[in-house]
């Protein structure tokens, strides 16, 4: 599907060097976006079609001077996804404070320092879309993740906070919560063929997603085609969080 109104727009996109984040920035430049992909690794954005910086979502100072360098160079920032994230996968009894305040600082922290620095610029032109990356994991329990299962409840949550606050100063916030898709971050599945299969087939779509399927998601949200909607979390999960 095509979405016109994004040609010429600003968009940043946080974590870009992953499967999703990938995915989400070339389906924004395939719409004539203008396309600032991030990664706290600069090295993953090799062969991404976009302006690619290296930024560490965890510092807030830094999310804001990107933010701020973005609009002063190209005049507007439209756009905003925060999708940079992070999975330890571990027992709960594993976890420890390191691991848990890195899950807590990369999903939770860095979403809401990345909407607060989107935030001043789209207030200001009276306009703009951020978008959130949720999880499946944030509304259905699962076991060996409960920090991250934690801080994407708490992108929900928040999403739905900040569409409250900034939806009357004309901004659109709203959230993408995906299922199991097919990503480097997801590759544990494939460990065992058989433990998978079975899993598969309890899928009510019968299939793993594919990053695309995001960045379809992500479109729609960006682009008018959604101007009514604010304060969403979109479950794109093959509706394995209604099993």
């Amino acid at each position: 599907m095509n979405y016109p109104d994004l040609a010429g727009k600003i968009a940043v996109v946080t974590g870009a060097g992953g499967g999703i984040g990938r995915a989400m920035a070339a389906a924004f430049r395939q719409q004539g976006a203008t396309v600032v992909a991030t990664d706290l690794d600069l090295g993953a954005l090799s062969g991404v079609d976009a302006d690619c910086r290296q930024l560490d979502v965890t510092q807030a100072q830094a999310v804001r001077a990107l933010a701020d360098a973005v609009a002063a160079q190209y005049g507007a920032l439209d756009v905003w996804v925060n999708n940079a994230g992070f999975m330890a996968r571990m027992p709960a009894l594993d976890l420890d404070e390191a691991a848990w305040q890195r899950t807590m600082d990369i999903n939770l922290k860095g979403t809401f320092f990345g909407a607060q620095a989107a935030a001043r610029h789209m207030i200001a032109q009276g306009s703009g879309a951020i978008i959130n990356l949720s999880s499946y994991a944030g509304v259905k329990p699962r076991p060996n993740c409960a920090d991250y299962a934690a801080a994407k409840a708490g992108v929900a949550h928040l999403t739905q906070c900040l569409a409250l606050e900034w939806s009357p100063k004309g901004l659109r916030v709203n959230a993408i919560a995906p299922g199991f898709i097919e990503t480097p971050m997801s590759s544990w599945m494939h460990a065992d063929a058989a433990t998978f299969a079975e899993y598969v087939e309890r899928l009510p779509a019968r299939r793993v997603g594919q990053p695309s399927e995001i960045a379809d998601a992500a479109l729609y949200l960006a682009s008018q085609a959604s101007g009514y909607v604010t304060g969403h979390v979109l479950m794109v999960d093959g509706g394995v969080s209604k099993t």
